[in-house]
């Protein structure tokens, strides 16, 4: 079925936002199973190892009878590696190292009440609900997955310290990150100037670095097609069961009307979306909507077709990319070179 973007009803209530997080079809298969670590990388196979241990003693602490537990961080309340208690799990490590897999493996090995979810996700829900109703809501889980952990302002530092201040101290929280969390902050805002909401975010986490390189630069490339002709021919015979056709100002302006949290509603329609007149964006607001759409569209692994006369490097100016937002601007120019490809205007 071809789509119009009118067609796609953005009419969807917070409740089914909240139980929508979950891996989606890129990674609703992952395991510890299939995550296959760099021998060159020892930090790969530590962290796969650590975290089916973590999530193994999660569920043999879920199922056993009520009257044997204790707290579920008292349970682990050991000493392992460097005389560090185990609690919640920050990864940090750069584009393309499998956090994502890993964090969607705990999701689907997790036998508890559990949400997987982007820290973009995280605060639209902040922003809708409130912190006191996430706290609220989110406390109510024995498993919260963060994926893309990052601090753009001050607002969302207080926010975030907030929530990990109040939310259930039996709540296991593992995130991924590209920035370590004594960098958080640095060279977006005044970090000095909230060094305890920075200390209350650090110091709910271990920190563990995961090294290796971006698997999407070795197996993928942007492909580039020389005549616009190629990319009608091209919808017309991609036999994707459904499918959309849209150009980038429609696409912009139905960003624009909805809430960010929904937009996961268009790749859940359709797999393969067919973009036109792709230009560099003049307004930051818009790049940021953009690239929360990339990101709904890599989580559910839709195919993008973008017909355009510039380079994918072009999108963002340099303003964008040394603002504080660089890093979710450079993921998504990392994700659309492995779901695009790219046709010559």
């Amino acid at each position: 079925m071809i789509y119009n973007i009118k067609d796609i009803s953005f009419e969807v209530s917070i409740e089914k936002c909240f139980e929508n997080l979950r891996p989606h079809p890129k990674f609703s298969d992952c395991t510890f199973e299939n995550y296959i670590p760099d021998d060159n990388y020892p930090s790969q196979h530590y962290i796969k190892e650590t975290l089916m241990d973590k999530i193994n003693r999660l569920n043999d602490y879920k199922n056993k009878p009520n009257t044997m537990k204790k707290s579920f961080f008292s349970f682990f309340n050991k000493k392992v590696d460097e005389g560090l208690p185990i609690k919640n799990i920050y990864i940090d490590g750069g584009y393309g190292v499998g956090k994502t897999h890993l964090l969607s493996a705990c999701y689907n090995t997790a036998d508890v009440k559990k949400a997987f979810m982007s820290f973009g996700d995280l605060n639209y829900f902040f922003v809708y609900w409130g912190v006191e109703k996430c706290i609220d809501e989110f406390s109510k889980l024995d498993l919260l997955l963060i994926d893309e952990f990052e601090l753009d302002d001050p607002a969302t530092t207080r926010m975030i310290a907030k929530f990990f201040s109040n939310i259930n101290k039996n709540t296991l929280i593992i995130t991924t990150s590209n920035t370590l969390p004594s960098d958080l902050g640095k060279f977006r805002f005044q970090a000095d100037e909230f060094s305890r909401e920075l200390g209350v975010i650090a110091n709910t986490f271990k920190t563990i670095i995961v090294e290796g390189e971006d698997y999407r630069k070795k197996k993928h490339q942007v492909k580039r097609k020389v005549t616009d002709e190629h990319f009608y021919e091209f919808f017309k015979k991609d036999n994707s069961e459904n499918k959309l056709l849209i150009t980038i100002d429609e696409l912009i302006s139905t960003l624009i009307d909805n809430h960010p949290f929904k937009y996961f509603v268009i790749p859940e329609k359709v797999e393969s979306i067919f973009i036109e007149g792709l230009e560099p964006f003049p307004h930051l607001n818009n790049a940021l909507r953009f690239a929360h759409f990339i990101d709904s569209c890599y989580y559910y692994n839709t195919s993008i077709f973008i017909r355009t006369s510039y380079k994918p490097q072009d999108l963002f100016s340099n303003e964008m990319l040394e603002s504080c937002f660089q890093k979710k601007l450079l993921r998504c120019l990392s994700r659309l070179g492995e779901l695009s490809v790219f046709f010559d205007k």
